[in-house]
């Protein structure tokens, strides 16, 4: 039996994304290389997932992990878990971490936040953005210290005057800083103008927290004795029709992510370089590329922010390093992260 080169842990694993890249992965080279960990919510129901893994190559191996993204403590359980798996030698150093679990809510009834988490905090706020924190943190004891990448999932929406927002007027000029603080943001922002609009800004809001936590994360790691030569890239995988998450959001964007969609993403996708619809089989694959690629990118990746498979810009306000650090310090407040849960020597 061939020796094991490591592990990939993929969040989300079980939606329309997530299992294109579980099944990208299977079709590649790497399948028989390195142990899938692929988490779920509850991997007894997680039945595109399994049905993807029993239909693939029988020469990768992987596990099906519990993980409630909307749990602080669940995110630390796994962490301990797969720590302690990782120390004693029955799981391989972690390879890539691909942060792609993601949630929404577009529709009505949302002008003022309306889920929040067993932990008090906005349900786009700590889905998509301060448990992925918090697990990077936890994780980077376990990450392949030489060649260890960390993927996050980022959306044209992290940026509040991108093209299609724009043509949407999806954000008004009030709109337009959508970081004013990370407080606000952890118990939700409320909206008085469209429900739909409202739902969009605080995804767009979470994903531009991710953004900046990769700014903040790699000047970290950038100057650690032990993790310098761990690579953080954000990559926008383009609108996706048939995945679910524009179910809930009104008729218009029902239209564009459903049936119609995908037929209109596949046309897009014979003409485009990197479309701003894509079927969910190439975004898996270039999310495949950029955890794995030396070539094209390099070994080492500083700062990347990936269209596609394209080299691209994220949006200014991203790049703010003041709002990048009152992010970091109010999100270790948030997460309670204390000394020696991280091996980050800069953690603070």
């Amino acid at each position: 039996m061939a020796v094991l080169k490591g592990s990939i842990i993929l969040t989300g694993s079980n939606g329309g994304l997530g299992s294109a890249i579980v099944s990208s992965i299977l079709k590649s080279a790497h399948a028989p290389q390195y142990r899938g960990l692929y988490t779920v919510r509850n991997p007894s129901t997680a039945s595109s997932l399994q049905s993807v893994l029993r239909n693939g190559s029988a020469s990768h191996k992987s596990e099906l992990l519990p993980l409630d993204l909307s749990s602080l403590a669940s995110v630390r359980a796994l962490a301990q878990d797969i720590n302690t798996r990782i120390a004693n030698g029955t799981l391989e150093p972690i390879r890539a971490v691909i942060l792609n679990a993601g949630w929404q809510e577009t529709h009505a009834g949302v002008l003022k936040p309306q889920t929040f988490t067993n932990d008090g905090l906005e349900a786009n706020f700590q889905v998509n953005y301060l448990s992925n924190f918090l697990l990077v943190l936890l994780l980077l004891q376990s990450m392949d210290k030489k060649f260890g990448r960390i993927i996050i999932i980022s959306s044209t929406m992290h940026d509040s005057y991108n093209p299609q927002g724009e043509a949407l007027k999806m954000y008004r000029e009030e709109d337009k800083e959508m970081f004013k603080g990370i407080d606000g943001l952890a118990q939700g922002i409320s909206y008085t103008d469209d429900g739909s609009k409202a739902g969009v800004r605080r995804y767009g809001a979470s994903k531009l927290l991710m953004v900046m936590f990769m700014y903040s994360l790699q000047r970290r790691l950038s100057s650690d004795p032990v993790l310098s030569k761990i690579s953080v890239l954000a990559l926008d995988p383009g609108g996706m029709a048939g995945t679910g998450m524009g179910s809930s959001g009104p008729l218009l964007i029902r239209i564009i992510t459903g049936p119609l969609g995908i037929v209109i993403q596949e046309i897009l996708n014979l003409f485009m370089a990197n479309p701003p619809m894509r079927p969910t089989r190439r975004s898996a694959a270039d999310i495949i590329f950029a955890a794995f690629d030396a070539k094209v990118f390099g070994s080492h990746l500083d700062w990347v922010y990936l269209d596609g498979n394209a080299k691209a810009e994220s949006s200014v306000e991203s790049k703010d390093e003041d709002k990048q650090e009152e992010a970091w310090k109010g999100s270790l407040r948030i997460t309670n992260v204390k000394e020696g849960d991280t091996i980050l020597t800069r953690w603070q």
